[in-house]
């Protein structure tokens, strides 16, 4: 049986006030296979260094258990103590007796009883301890960044800038993530495209970044240092080599050219002719070729205030497109939504400045006097709730705008009069 060493710290009052180290010392000095017991007020100092130090050479010790603080703290200062006192060093272990025990615990008698079973669990383990070598192995100096938004993109580019390879992996066809879809940025009002189109172009043309969009990692295994990871590429039906982005090969397209898929059933006849008449003066006023898609589909939003279904097929036939281009385009930007919403807007902002000053209450009052969460919108169609994470005023937090209207510096008591004036 290997000789073991047990050395309690009182940590000052942390342990000592509620612990009782006397009662500990005189118990674990009749535990089998503990042959020396010393306590002392900070272990962690220079004398209690030596302490353990001396006492592994002198005792002849061959495991050491340390009852002190948690093992984040000073596992690597006991253990190199053990280095140096000739054991090696992961046959020094420590019971953390403070953050489970003492600063659990109120009553003295119960926390002492409870510290000297921590103490014997790891007594047990020591004796099982072999004496361990660390090893050396080929470590692959390459990254794998999953994400290509503008975070992803920043990782890549640290990385690849000093030298090492990455591989970037993005599930939509293009990078940019949400931020591409942004029209300004806070607190500057920058162009989010100005900030971001420059480090897209960087990471598709740098040799240390391998690009891979379009893409799922599917499975990683391996282990810290050597993970092997396995990296699905969707099917793109384009030659990427040759693609330009030119959009031609949409009226060329064996598949979409085809009727049922190009165009769906006209819904001209069955509209109803007032709707059909706004949505041809919104795209009269805008343009009947393919770019104007987003100026047709603002002006429909403006006109009901989202993008019924008709609406999109109707668009879809004026321009003689594919309905699912539509649906792409109205689905990848925020500003449009392809559920009904009130005729009123009520944005609450929950960004730092204004959660701090009382946000979550007001929204919490909302949801409970219009009776619909975030996203929905009242029965009578008055109101749709969202919630946004900045409205660029932190100042006048917390922070309510109705359409254009902002309520800043809002009171708990003033929510619903605000709202009263656009019933």
């Amino acid at each position: 049986m290997k000789r073991i060493g047990v050395f309690v710290c009182h940590c000052g009052h942390n342990i000592g006030a509620t612990v009782n180290v006397t009662e500990i010392l005189k118990e674990l000095s009749r535990y089998p296979g503990v042959v020396h017991c010393k306590d002392y007020k900070y272990m962690c100092s220079e004398p209690g260094q030596k302490l353990i130090k001396d006492s592994i050479a002198g005792e002849e010790l061959e495991g050491v258990v340390v009852a002190c603080c948690t093992p984040s703290l000073h596992e690597e200062t006991f253990r190199r103590i053990a280095d140096s006192a000739g054991i090696n060093r992961y046959l020094l272990e420590i019971a953390n007796i403070r953050e489970q025990c003492s600063w659990v615990h109120t009553d003295p008698e119960k926390a002492t009883s409870k510290a000297a079973t921590l103490i014997k669990t790891i007594v047990e383990k020591t004796k099982l301890n072999d004496s361990l070598e660390p090893m050396r192995i080929p470590v692959k100096t390459k990254a794998l960044v999953i994400g290509g938004g503008v975070a992803g993109l920043q990782a890549s580019l640290d990385i690849a800038n000093s030298g090492y390879e990455v591989v970037l992996v993005e599930q939509n066809p293009s990078i940019g993530g949400h931020m591409a879809q942004l029209s300004e940025t806070f607190p500057t009002l920058d162009c989010s495209q100005c900030i971001l189109t420059p480090r897209m172009v960087e990471v598709g043309q740098h040799d240390n970044i391998d690009l891979r969009t379009y893409s799922e990692v599917e499975e990683i295994s391996g282990y810290a240092g050597n993970f092997k990871v396995k990296i699905r590429g969707k099917p793109r039906s384009v030659d990427l080599e040759k693609c330009t982005g030119c959009g031609d090969c949409w009226n060329l397209c064996p598949v979409m050219n085809k009727p049922e898929i190009r165009v769906m059933q006209s819904v001209s006849d069955s509209m109803d002719p007032d709707m059909r008449s706004n949505l041809d003066a919104v795209i009269d006023r805008n343009g009947c070729a393919r770019e104007d898609i987003i100026g047709i589909l603002q002006g429909v939003t403006d006109e009901y205030n989202w993008l019924p279904r008709d609406a999109i097929c109707y668009v879809a036939e004026r321009l003689e497109i594919p309905v699912s281009y539509v649906y792409r385009i109205a689905s990848f930007f925020t500003q449009f939504s392809l559920e009904p919403r009130g005729k009123h807007i009520i944005k609450v902002c929950l960004g730092t400045a204004c959660f701090v000053r009382g946000a979550p209450r007001i929204l919490s009052q909302i949801q409970s006097d219009l009776g619909i969460a975030p996203g929905e919108t009242t029965e009578d169609g008055l109101f749709t709730l969202e919630t946004v994470n900045c409205l660029g005023a932190c100042a006048l937090g917390p922070l309510m705008v109705v359409d254009e209207d902002y309520h800043g510096r809002l009171k708990f008591t003033r929510v619903m009069s605000a709202l009263d004036s656009y019933k």
